[in-house]
């Protein structure tokens, strides 16, 4: 795999969608950019094609560090800002001493 997501190019056939992107480009005021709307289709995309098991997959692969944040934050979006939170929460409530909630009120 390689470190940077620039050097590839994703490339598909498209007929009418792209006849479809050139007529928005030339009706459009200012234009479209279509890259960018090809871009986050794919992102969307590639989002609704994971299950759960997936998901969990490329949070396990991103933790190990065998992908980076940026290949994980395509595939989970904001998912995985809350699966960090989840995890540091978990962690914390692991590191608390419980013996508090072992005794009694009045310390027996």
């Amino acid at each position: 795999m390689s470190g940077s997501s620039y050097d590839k190019t994703i490339q598909f056939r498209a007929g009418a969608e792209k006849e479809a992107a050139e007529l928005l480009d030339e009706i459009h005021i200012g234009g479209v950019n279509v890259s960018e709307l090809a871009r986050v289709g794919l992102v969307e995309m590639l989002r609704q094609s994971l299950d759960e098991q997936d998901k969990i997959a490329v949070y396990e692969r991103y933790s190990r560090d065998e992908i980076g944040e940026d290949v994980a934050h395509v595939l989970l979006g904001e998912k995985l800002d809350r699966m960090e939170e989840e995890k540091e929460s978990f962690e914390s409530a692991m590191e608390r001493d419980t013996s508090e909630f072992l005794t009694g009120s009045d310390g027996e």
